[in-house]
Order: C-alpha cells, then structure tokens, then sequence
C-alpha cells in the first residue's frame, strides 16, 4: 500500500450533493485519506427495478479524489429496496418468531434464487460502471456478513435438506451419526428433518444443530464468493477484495472467506480503554491476530470500522492508542465510523466525527495526529512481516458445537482469554491458526474447547508434541466427533494418553460455590496467586508417573488436587486444564509459570499496561510499545535504539506517554 488508509465510512445518498465538497474538504484538513461508501446503497442505484444509476456515485468518488481521498467501495447485499420485496416477499428470511416483514436491514434469504438473481444483478451493474475508477482502491463484499444470521424460514429449511443430502448420503448414515434413535428422533427421508424454532422439551440435538451451523456458513460464504467472482472481472489486480467481519468469530467460518478474498477485515468495536483498565484491549489484539492470519499469508489486515467518539468517561488520546495498536499487529488501515450521523432511521444521533452541529467532535485532534505521525512511519513498515512462534488455535466447529445460537460463548472466552493473556504476559506476538494449518513455526500452541476433533486431527496435534512442540489443552478437548457425538472415551478422549490424566468426575463452579460457602471456589498456583474458576471443576486421576502439577484446586473435597498438569512426551510436552477461569490474570500467570521454565524471550520488559509488537521488513525488527492507560509508563528496551517517528537516539530506559505509542528500531 502506498499509504496508510486513515478512513471514515461515508453515505453520500445521505447528503445534499452540494454538502460532499465541504464534507471532503473537512476530511482532508484532518488527515483523512480514504472513505468507505455504498454498501447500503441499493435504492439509490436502482430506485425501481432495472433503472440503474451509478452516476451520482461517481460524481462523490471524483469528489473524494479531488482532495487526496482514495474510496473502498462496497457491494450493497445487506440491504434490500422496498420494490423488490413488494414483487417478492420471500426474499427475506425469518427467524423463531416468523417471515420478516420489510424494514431495517439485513435479513435477507440467501437461500432464495430470486434474491440471489437480483443480488447478483445489481453486484455485475455496480462493478461494470465503477469497478475501472482509478479512485477505487478496495472493495468490501456485503457489510458485517454473518451477523445476524439465524435463518429458519421455509426456503433455508429446504435448501438445507438438499445440503444435508449431499453431506451424508443416505438418512441411514445421518441417523448414524447423529445418534438419532435417542427419543425416536430417527428420520426416515431428509424431508422428515425441519429447524426445530418450537419444538417441545430438548429442542435442538448436537449434530443437528451443529449442522445447522455449518450449513448457514457454507450459504453465506456461497453468495459473497459468487459477488468477488463478478467483481474479479471488472477490477484491476492492484484493487483488493475484503469483507469487513463483525468479527472472526461470529457465524461464519473466515477459513472458508480466505478463499475468495484478498485480505480480512473486521468491526472494532471493542470499548475504548479507561484508567488502567487495559485488558479490554487484549480482544482487539486477538482480533488483530486472527485478520492477519487470514489474509493468505501477507501478514496484513484492515479495520474497516472503528469507534472515532469518546465517550464521557474516555480521554480522546485513547483513540490514538487503540488505532497504533491496530498499526502494530499489521493492519493497513483504519476507518472510523462514521463522519456523519443520519438524521434519521434507527442509527440517527450515532457518535461520529462530525458533531451534530458539524464541528469536529472531541476525538478528531487524536486522529489528526495520528494521520501525522502515520506518514513518517509507514514507509518503514509497508510490507512488514509479523513473526511469532506461538500461536492459539481456533475450531469454527468446536465453537458452534455449542448448545444455542452463541456468539462470545464459552468457547471463544477461553480462546480470548488465554490468547490475549499469554500476548499480555509474554510480551510478544501470537498467531492464531487452524487444524489445517502448518504447526511446525511454533514453539508452542493453545487449543482450548477443541471440542470437536477428528482421530486424524489429533493425531496431528499429537505429533506435534512428539516433535518438540508445547501444547496446552482443557477439559472438553479432544471428547466430540466431526458430527458433535461423544466417543466412547473419557476425557481428555482422543488426548487421554498424551496428558497422562483422566477425568474421573466434575461439579461446576456455581455448585460448589453453594456446597462450599465459606471456600474460594478456583485455583492455586505455587506463588499463592489465586483465581477463581468460571465454569467445571475437574477431578483427575494421574495415570503416569511423569506427570507433574503445575497448580491445584482451593476449595471442598478437590482442594490440593490438581488443577493444571504438564507431562513431557516426546520431544514435548503437553499441559492439561482441567479447570478454567473468566480471567486473563489466571492465564497470565500460567503463561509466566511456562515462561519460568521454557525461556520466551520478551521483545522488551516493561510496565503493566504496555502491549508489544514487533514488525520485520527486509530482516529489520520495528518494535512497537502501545500504552493502553492513562499514566505513563516504562519500558526497558536493548541498547542502540532510535524513535522511528524522530530519529532521536533512545536509551536503554523510555517512557512511553499516557494512551500513545514508542514506535523504534536498531540505530
């Protein structure tokens, strides 16, 4: 990129055309180089069917570009014009409650034909008049795809028999793999199979809802592919295809989006950091972590939206803190959303750039010098690398397996939790990777709630061991099949050998809490560090002599036995949980006590509250230091050093400003 894109999102539908000028002009005076426009846009394209006018859309991306602003355009799929709704009312899905009615937005059936028709349509005659736009300089597939997205109407319901047909073959071999002689739940055609929104006690069984899941993925990730298909034909290769994820969790399989996109993107909404309460800020970072990894290896990433008003009780420099830290794990570009707040709608009085009286609101001087101080940085890190030899391995599946439409489930807090903890404690940078994915770079990898494994899967992770690897597993890995069925195993299942352990028997938190009133219900480690357990406690049995206890329970009958094991096997070694906690700090401190004992060099020592990065670019470490608090804070960096921003030489001791960034490099 020749540039870091500094973006605000952007409707010019929305605004008298003789507004765009001074809305352009305004951006440029503080920095803004690039805006994201269209993606609800439909109506004005085509007002009524078949009158397509893009020339309005043009005329803002000429003005946009007479003032340096470069334009991501988006296709407008998340929305649906009032005329064909009325033509064709099953265009929009439906959820437990029933067919949508029109209004709002999203919704829409994707499993329907006729909306895929005019999807497509109004994609080919968008990308046709403005796809060969020097201007244009990305475009974004729908908006937030995946979210919400919970189907249950009559075409999804059909078109799910067909996939599920072709997935198991037979009824015989779903009604196998579901288990589905328990209640007489055992269908005798696919036709028999329905989405169970009311059904009476038990509902949803695990394979059904599991393939639920799947199935809502595959039927979204089909119709943004089928959209980069068209705008691949009319695009230049130097433009770039993303979507802008609600977040790499939510709904849809990312795995499956790196195939047709270029680059990830993703919604930054996590809340601005406050005092010293910096943590909050470990989910961006693991968002962070996740986009790079899917943008096919070219460690780099866009947030396409992010918050550009502080709040009340936030300082404004805090955004500047947030948007380095988006610099520092590899992203491209920042948008803000938005620059102005419609007037009306659902969204009116929305926190944007612009107040309402149209002056700059309280955060615009932190994004003015950031897009500053970005300028003189970036050419030193266009095109750099981020290397790391750890990482936390995610499982869609696993995190769908989950009983409910879940999003930020239990599955993805322990992934959470332990990814940003162990960035947090480390002081380094973490990958996130998937089953399929090479694990031999790392020195050491986290699967949480690996649920759902395959014999050949764990075998994988297995050997990863044997050769040298560490590997750090909890209570319900390796216990499922690919069709969310138990094996006949006790936990840890398919890893039981491996961990030397078994799980003879468990009580939740919540119960022991009330059996134990008077004990701290959680977990123990040597250095008296407490901290309390969040959802099972896990009696084990220790079934090798290698076995040691890293940690042990507090509280009843399970007080003093182990809570967290670690074994060497192989070449490596393998640490059980078999408890776990709704706290970075627990995972801090087990990341410390591996630290202890298998030396991850931290790129610098420093205060609490400071997050590290560290960027490569033709063999040159560009370390970051983000201080996510409202005190200054230390760091303690090799000899040598220079400030990327001034040139100035630094000592060994710096301090980096409160919510600001230490950007440096070997002189």
């Amino acid at each position: 990129m020749s540039k870091y894109f500094v973006g605000v999102s952007y409707y010019p539908e929305w605004w008298p055309e003789e507004e765009w000028e001074t809305d352009f002009s305004k951006m440029e005076e503080i920095g803004i180089n690039a805006v994201r426009m269209g993606e609800f846009a439909w109506s004005w394209y085509e007002p009524r069917e078949g009158e397509f006018n893009f020339e309005p859309m043009r005329r803002a991306v000429d003005a946009a570009a007479r003032h340096g602003i470069s334009v991501i355009m988006a296709t407008t799929s998340a929305v649906c014009p009032p005329w064909l709704y009325k033509k064709h009312p099953e265009v929009k899905g439906g959820n437990i409650y029933g067919k949508y009615t029109f209004g709002g937005r999203k919704g829409n059936c994707l499993s329907s034909d006729i909306l895929r028709e005019y999807v497509l349509r109004v994609t080919e005659e968008q990308a046709r008049a403005l796809g060969g736009h020097p201007n244009i300089v990305g475009w974004q597939l729908d908006n937030e795809p995946g979210f919400p997205f919970a189907e249950y109407d009559e075409l999804c319901e059909k078109k799910f028999r067909v996939w599920l047909r072709e997935r198991y073959g037979t009824i015989e071999n779903l009604n196998r793999e579901w288990f589905n002689m328990v209640w007489s739940n055992w269908y005798n055609d696919f036709d028999e199979i329905s989405f169970p929104t009311n059904s009476a006690e038990g509902a949803w069984t695990p394979g059904l809802f599991l393939a639920t899941r799947r199935f809502f993925s595959d039927n979204f990730n089909s119709i943004l592919n089928m959209e980069a298909d068209i705008l691949r034909k009319y695009i230049s290769k130097d433009v770039f295809l993303y979507t802008n994820w609600p977040g790499a969790n939510w709904s849809v399989s990312c795995f499956d989006g790196e195939k047709y996109l270029d680059y990830a993107g993703w919604d930054n909404y996590v809340p601005l950091p406050v005092g010293e309460d910096y943590r909050i800020q470990l989910r961006s970072a693991m968002e962070h972590d996740f986009d790079r990894r899917l943008s096919h290896g070219k460690h780099r990433f866009l947030v396409a939206e992010q918050t550009c008003f502080p709040h009340a009780n936030a300082l404004p420099e805090s955004l500047a803190a947030q948007t380095w830290l988006d610099v520092s794990q590899g992203a491209f570009g920042t948008v803000f959303f938005e620059w102005r707040s419609p007037l009306g709608s659902i969204e009116q009085n929305y926190s944007s750039m612009l107040a309402g009286d149209l002056s700059y609101c309280e955060g615009a001087p932190a994004v003015k010098r950031f897009a500053e101080e970005i300028k003189h940085i970036w050419p030193l890190i266009d095109g750099a690398e981020t290397k790391s030899d750890i990482a936390t391995l995610y499982s869609y599946e696993s995190s769908w397996s989950t009983p409910g439409w879940v999003v930020d489930g239990p599955y993805d807090q322990d992934f959470f939790n332990i990814h940003g903890a162990f960035r947090n404690a480390l002081r380094r940078d973490l990958d996130v990777v998937g089953i399929q994915d090479d694990l031999s770079p790392y020195k050491m990898i986290s699967a949480p709630g690996l649920r759902i494994s395959t014999p050949e899967n764990a075998e994988k992770l297995i050997d990863y061991v044997r050769r040298g690897g560490i590997l750090i597993l909890n209570r319900d890995c390796g216990m499922y099949d690919e069709d969310n069925r138990l094996y006949t195993l006790c936990p840890p299942g398919l890893f039981r050998e491996m961990c030397g352990v078994s799980v003879i028997s468990s009580i939740s938190a919540a119960s022991m809490a009330k059996q134990q009133p008077d004990d701290f219900v959680g977990v123990e480690f040597p250095d008296g560090s407490r901290f309390a357990a969040w959802k099972d406690l896990s009696k084990l049995r220790i079934e090798a002599p290698d076995v040691e206890v890293l940690a042990t329970f507090t509280c009843g009958k399970l007080r003093g036995l182990p809570a967290i094991t670690i074994r060497p096997y192989g070449d490596g070694h393998i640490v059980y949980l078999a408890a776990d906690c709704n706290d970075y700090r627990y995972y801090e401190a087990l990341a410390h006590s591996l630290n202890s004992r298998f030396g991850f060099k931290p790129y610098f020592e420093a205060e609490d509250g400071i997050l590290a990065s560290r960027r490569i670019k033709d063999g040159k470490e560009i370390f970051f230091a983000v201080n996510m608090t409202e005190s200054a804070k230390k760091i303690v960096i090799p000899q040598g050093m220079v400030n990327c921003l001034t040139g100035e030489a630094l000592g060994t001791e710096c301090t980096v400003p409160f919510f600001d960034a230490l950007v440096f490099t070997k002189k």
